[in-house]
C-alpha cells in the first residue's frame, strides 16, 4: 500500500487519491483499486521481475493505443513505460473463473471476441515464446529447468506454422471480464503478434478444457466445424503451452540462483 500512494503522489491530478484494496500481487506487478472524487481506477506497478521475465512497457503502450483506435478500450490515463507504471479507469464487471471456461455458451462468446480481435491490425512486438522460454530456464540455471525447456522446444518444433495476428496471449480466467456490453479482455502486457491458435491453446490448456467443449470452441471461433488440420493445430499448440507453463511456473517459484 505504501509504494502505490508513492505512486499516486507522483501522478498529477491523483496526489490525495485513496488505495481502496489490492487487486492482484503477482510475480510481475501489483495492482490496486483506487479512488478519486468518487470515480475508481485500477493502478499497475511493475516489480523488478518485470523486466526479467521480458515484459516490454513500450510494446505494450503500442497494442493499447492500437486497441484505444479501435474502440476496444478506453486510453489509459497515465502511463510511464520507464517506470512500470499506467493508471486506467475501472472497468465494472465480473472476473471469469475457471467455471465459466468449460461451459459452452460462455466459450463461444470468448471464440467471437477472440476472433474480432484476431481481425484487428497486427501492433506491438512479435511474441517470441520460445524465446521467454528460453531466458526462463537460463535464469533458474537447474537440470530440472534445461530439461523442462527441451521438452518446450521439442513441442514447438512440432508447432504447425500458420498466419499471425494482433494475440493477447494470455487469456486466462482472471483476465477475462463479464462486464456492460459483453465479454471484456483486460491486461495486454502479454500482447503482440504472435500465432492465434496460441490464444486459443491458452483457453484450452490452461483450463483444463474438456475435448468435446474444446471442439465447440474451436468451432465457434472458426464459424464453421473445424476441419481435421485445425484440430490438429490446436493440439499442438495444447501440449506446446502445457510444456511453457510447467516451465513459467517453476521460474516464478524458485529464486534466482546468487
Amino acid at each position: 500500500m505504501t509504494d502505490a500512494r508513492a505512486v499516486l503522489a507522483g501522478i498529477p491530478g491523483f496526489e490525495a487519491a485513496v488505495v481502496r484494496a489490492v487487486l492482484s500481487d503477482g510475480p510481475t506487478n501489483a495492482s490496486y483499486r483506487v479512488e478519486r472524487g468518487g470515480a475508481e481506477f485500477v493502478l499497475r506497478v511493475d516489480k523488478p521481475a518485470a523486466t526479467e521475465l521480458g515484459l516490454d512497457r513500450v510494446a505494450e503502450q503500442r497494442v493499447l493505443e492500437a486497441l484505444t483506435a479501435a474502440g476496444w478500450i478506453e486510453a489509459p490515463l497515465y502511463s510511464n513505460t520507464a517506470d512500470g507504471v499506467l493508471l486506467r479507469r475501472f472497468v465494472p464487471g465480473r472476473t471469469w473463473t475457471r467455471a465459466d471456461m468449460t461451459r459452452p455458451d460462455s466459450l463461444a462468446r470468448l471464440a467471437v471476441r477472440l476472433r474480432d480481435l484476431h481481425a484487428l491490425p497486427p501492433a506491438g512486438r512479435r511474441f517470441d515464446p520460445l524465446g521467454a522460454a528460453r531466458g526462463y530456464a537460463e535464469q533458474v540455471g537447474t537440470p530440472r529447468a534445461c530439461r523442462l525447456y527441451e521438452a518446450v522446444a521439442a513441442a514447438f518444433a512440432d508447432l504447425t506454422p500458420g498466419a499471425t495476428a494482433l494475440c493477447h496471449n494470455d487469456p486466462v480466467c482472471g483476465n477475462v471480464l463479464e462486464a456492460a456490453g459483453g465479454v471484456r479482455l483486460i491486461d495486454w502486457e502479454y500482447a503482440g503478434v504472435g500465432d492465434p491458435y496460441f490464444d486459443l491453446a491458452v483457453v484450452v490448456a490452461h483450463h483444463g478444457v474438456p475435448p468435446s467443449v474444446a471442439d465447440g470452441f474451436l468451432a465457434a471461433y472458426l464459424g464453421r466445424a473445424a476441419r481435421v488440420d485445425e484440430t490438429s493445430r490446436l493440439h499442438r499448440q495444447c501440449r506446446f503451452y502445457g510444456r511453457l507453463l510447467d516451465l513459467w511456473r517453476l521460474r516464478t517459484s524458485e529464486a534466482r540462483p546468487g
